[in-house]
């Protein structure tokens, strides 16, 4: 059986047309190229290369072949999987955190650049290409956005955004003639002349023998590099235009809808953001990137507000990943989006009873943390906070090491614990948490500021619960106490790992007995008795461990633990009390041997003990109410507290101010029937006491201070008015005021930026008066010595502008500006002093920089840094500015501020050449740059001289609430210029340089 011979005919024949079309297709398809006149080095000067061949060689098929064959293979498809693999190790590298919204991309430009070789491989590999090849192969264009990329995952945004161009320039459409058409021309295929895109020929033989042309694929890379850049209306103009292009091929629309989605993502439409990364998913490279994006449309829709549409999505990113990590939070935030009909609550009974299932399945058991955490969230939501704290010691037991879930488990307990008064417990929690989490940062300041305040409050507590059990043990009958204390000592024992023992008579060490003979604990005997069966030695033993260990537990990471509960006693007891004898630390200090005696040595049995326990009960109730009063504060607990001083210690010491601070809690309180109830017990138990003046007749200082007080409220709205530019609302307020306090009030702060307000508009004359009250009301102040300096350069601005009116500037001739600088080389021998003054200067400014080191990052900040994502970059070595930046400050203002630093400059920095500009970000932020240091240790050295002495001597008029200071590099400048985000870039300084710029509070 031969096979039919006429099938074989028909194959021959179809293979034989398909290799005809394709040869056809070769000979006409070559691309037209880029001509290039490059400067060859010397040892290539005698050689031609390959696309110099470009116009002088014929393109015949076989060279067509040869030619793209060899880019293809030799040169794009190993450059093309180079830059590939860089991706995949970026997102190798990316971790997710799936309690917050998800970055747009599981990678990051800070971690694709740091990749540099590779990335330099690519584009080397591509330029090579690029110079040996034959310019009409079909894979020009594809070289071009392959270098293009390269560029944009080395973070060089400029340079990838000129090639995107190039490529949408150099491969337009052209003319018959070669000459490329206008954008929008009617000579484009078509007609068309709403179009910029090119029309893809969407024939068979195209689609199989060729690559897509890379120009349509150039627009979609532009618009991620604006957006990058944060030039988000570049982006979208060339989004919206490429919506409506006719021509603009479909295999491309997903990824036009991702950028879309981008940019929605950018300025915070989540909903919008959700529609289009919905139509993007077409886009993902893999299944994975599929289930992530899915997860961030329902953090979208959840932020946007739309719970049905955030679980639908959830729950399909949980069905899809094989990432058990994305699987389990998608479970748990579609559960949470469960929200059923609404308000009647049942759907968190339901929801909780989903997570317990979940919990009882062993392939969630490593994300049990989360899923209590969760649980406990929920029960929150309903207000169950006993169960909700239940959960969350649940997650905290189930984390691993010191995670994050572990760390807000502990700040979630800290704030119940507040909420319910249990001041300990919350103190133990704010103490259990890692301060170094990064992911913890936005609530470190609260829980800092609770720390202090519970580092005061707690150890009193400690005091009165000690104390209390001490007096209620010493009013025990002797046989309940002996009993009691027997108890407890076989507790005690038990706890730290020793052996239970009878505690009678025979022990001769630890029997309440007196009566009969103590055995000889350190008499050894001979009889030979193991160590663990002689009492004697047992108890030596014992005690030679304690005098070389002291009091430590059978546990393990007994030194830590130690640590630990010197961390949970707290401080000792204000020094401000006296003490009488009171207990003065919160812990009493081990006894050297552990025996029902030693234990009895603490209950305050005899009367002089008594009194120092009482002492330290009265000491510890005072101090609690005054820390509950300023430190949290806590007006109704400090009432109770103080309440309690009063009834168990009537004749005590604080007693008058302990009434007054009651009296001063019920004011915060508005409870004024309380407090006028103190008040008559004040004046009935202290009538000529101290306190009572001051309830009565508060402190005035000046006599009119309360008309001075509310003349300054006044004037400083006026002032700020002033500051800010509306000069007729505060003319008007000024005029008002000055009507009602006369020139009594008058600041001379005030009085000051109203004269430059009046020099800038030319009021010369009334600015002169104005500058003469300065100078007569405040003698001797810097104010003073500033108005003195305006008024003399103002008596010669007359003569100073006709000068500068009448001076004729001639450029001098190139030549003599060479003589000149030659000239420099050269000083005179006159000149030598001013010359060694200004070296002496910038010795000394170089000694003053050397003292600013920019510190090594620590680990914690390093981790930081790399969550950290911002369009600037940490270039310290860099030249740098220093920028003063002013909110809601006339130019008038700015201009003094500028004069006033170019002062400050040539008096205490001679011989440096600084150049001071002026910027404005916004119609409400001005800032004036001072360029000229030489990196960023000298920037932060004048930035600590001349910081220092702004608020003092430069500028002492201008509010400190309305500028600050930053420094910047070149490139820096002119990224804030276009995305003028100053809070984003307060906070990449503070993730830099955190010691010179702190994070906000």
């Amino acid at each position: 059986m031969h096979g039919n011979p006429k099938g074989r005919r028909v194959k021959r024949i179809v293979t034989s047309v398909i290799c005809f079309v394709f040869f056809f297709y070769l000979t006409g398809s070559g691309q037209a190229g880029i001509e290039y006149d490059l400067k060859k080095p010397a040892k290539y000067e005698n050689r031609t290369l390959g696309y110099e061949k470009t116009t002088e060689t014929k393109w015949n098929v076989p060279r067509q072949l040869i030619q793209n064959s060899i880019t293809h293979y030799n040169f794009y498809f190993n450059a093309d999987n180079k830059l590939n693999d860089v991706l995949v190790r970026a997102k190798a590298q990316f971790r997710e955190d799936y309690t917050r919204l998800l970055p747009f991309y599981n990678y990051s430009l800070e971690t694709t650049s740091r990749d540099k070789r590779n990335l330099d491989s690519v584009i080397d590999k591509v330029n090579t290409a690029i110079l040996l090849r034959d310019m009409r192969n079909n894979w020009t264009d594809n070289l071009y956005m392959l270098m293009g990329r390269a560029y944009f995952y080395k973070n060089n945004l400029d340079s990838a955004r000129i090639l995107f161009q190039f490529v949408n320039y150099a491969f337009a459409p052209r003319d018959k003639d070669g000459y490329p058409l206008p954008i929008g021309s009617n000579q484009e295929e078509g007609g068309n002349s709403f179009t910029i895109a090119t029309n893809e020929k969407t024939n068979i033989v195209k689609k199989t023998f060729s690559q897509p042309p890379s120009r349509n694929e150039s627009f979609i890379w532009q618009i991620h590099t604006y957006i990058q850049q944060e030039q988000l209306d570049r982006g979208a103009v060339l989004i919206e235009v490429l919506k409506k292009d006719p021509n603009f091929p479909d295999r491309l629309k997903p990824a036009l809808h991702e950028m879309q989605a981008l940019w929605f993502y950018k300025i915070k439409q989540w909903d919008s953001a959700a529609y289009h990364l919905i139509l993007a998913l077409d886009n993902t490279a893999e299944p994975g990137e599929q289930a992530r994006w899915e997860f961030l449309i329902g953090q979208l829709y959840e932020l946007a507000g739309k719970p049905a549409e955030s679980k639908t999505w959830f729950e399909k990113s949980s069905s899809r990943t094989l990432d058990p990590a994305l699987e389990v939070y998608a479970r748990l935030n579609a559960i949470r989006q469960n929200q059923g009909n609404g308000a009647n609550g049942n759907y968190i009974q339901k929801n909780l009873d989903a997570l317990r299932r979940m919990t009882k399945k062993e392939i969630y058991e490593p994300y049990l943390d989360v899923i209590y955490y969760v649980e406990a969230e929920m029960e929150l939501e309903r207000n169950n906070k006993a169960a909700a704290r239940y959960y969350f010691k649940k997650c905290i037991d189930h984390a691993t090491g010191q995670g994050y879930n572990r760390d807000r488990a502990f700040l979630k307990l800290g704030w119940i614990f507040m909420s319910e008064k249990m001041y300990p417990e919350a103190k133990y929690s704010y103490d259990s948490v890692n301060v170094n989490n990064v992911a913890i940062a936005d609530s470190l300041k609260i829980m800092l500021d609770r720390k202090e305040a519970l580092s005061r409050i707690v150890p009193q507590i400690l005091i009165l619960q000690r104390q209390d059990s001490l007096q209620r043990i010493a009013a025990m009958t002797p046989a309940d106490r002996d009993s009691y204390i027997k108890k407890m000592l076989r507790a005690i024992r038990k706890q730290q790992g020793l052996a239970d023992e009878d505690n009678g008579v025979e022990s001769g060490g630890y029997g309440f007995n007196t009566n009969n003979p103590n055995t000889n604990m350190f008499n050894t005997g001979s009889t030979g008795e193991w160590y663990f069966y002689n009492q004697g030695l047992k108890a030596k033993g014992y005690n030679d461990f304690k005098s070389k260990w002291g009091n430590r537990p059978n546990v393990d990471y007994w030194e830590a633990q130690s640590m630990i509960n010197k961390q949970i006693t707290g401080p000792a007891p204000a020094g401000n009390l006296r003490q009488n004898g009171a207990e003065t630390a919160p812990a009493v200090a081990p006894a050297a041997q552990l025996t029902a005696q030693s234990l009895l040595e603490a209950v305050p049995l005899t009367p002089e003990k008594l009194k120092k326990s009482k002492d330290s009960v009265e000491n510890a109730l005072f101090a609690l109410g005054k820390s509950l009063q300023d430190y949290i504060p806590d007006y109704r607990n400090a009432i109770n507290i103080y309440d309690s001083l009063e009834n168990q210690f009537p004749e005590t010491r604080f007693y008058q101010e302990a009434l007054y601070n009651q009296y001063y809690c019920y004011i915060h309180l508005n409870d004024s029937l309380n407090a006028a109830r103190i008040l008559a017990l004040m004046k009935q138990k202290f009538p000529s006491g101290r306190y009572i003046s001051l309830i009565e007749n508060p402190p005035k200082g000046p006599e009119d201070l309360p008309i001075r007080t509310q003349a300054t409220r006044a004037y400083e709205k006026v002032y700020e008015q002033l500051i800010e530019g509306h000069f007729d609302e505060a003319a008007a307020g000024k005029l008002k005021l000055d009507s009602m306090y006369g020139e009594k009030y008058w600041t001379p702060q005030l009085l000051y930026i109203e004269a430059l307000y009046y020099i800038h508009y030319r009021y010369d004359s009334i600015g002169k008066v104005t500058l003469n009250k300065i100078i007569t009301k405040y003698q001797g102040t810097l104010m003073a010595a500033k108005a003195k300096n305006v008024l003399r350069v103002l008596n010669e601005r007359e003569r100073i502008e006709n000068y500068l009116r009448n001076l004729h500037v001639t450029r001098m001739p190139e030549d003599s500006i060479t003589r000149v600088v030659n000239g420099n080389e050269q000083p005179k021998t006159g000149d030598s002093a001013a010359a060694k003054g200004k070296s002496v200067n910038a010795e000394k400014l170089k000694r003053d920089s050397s003292q600013v080191v920019i510190k090594m990052p620590d680990p914690a900040q390093l981790k930081r840094q790399a969550l950290f994502v911002s369009p600037f970059t940490w270039t310290p070595g860099k030249p740098q500015a220093v920028a003063l930046v002013m909110t809601k400050v006339d130019p008038v203002y700015v201009t003094e501020s500028k004069n006033a630093f170019d002062r400050y400059n040539r008096e205490n920095f001679y011989g440096k050449n600084y150049e001071t500009s002026q910027l404005a970000l916004s119609d409400t932020t001005k800032m004036m740059v001072i360029h000229g240091f030489d990196d960023a240790a000298a920037a932060m050295a004048y930035l600590d001289k001349a910081g220092n002495a702004a608020p003092r001597e430069i500028i002492p008029w201008l509010p400190a609430i309305k500028y600050f200071f930053i420094i910047i590099d070149d490139q820096n400048l002119e990224i804030l210029k276009v995305n003028k985000d100053i809070p984003l870039y307060k906070k990449f300084l503070s993730v830099y340089a955190p010691d010179k710029f702190p994070p906000a509070k």
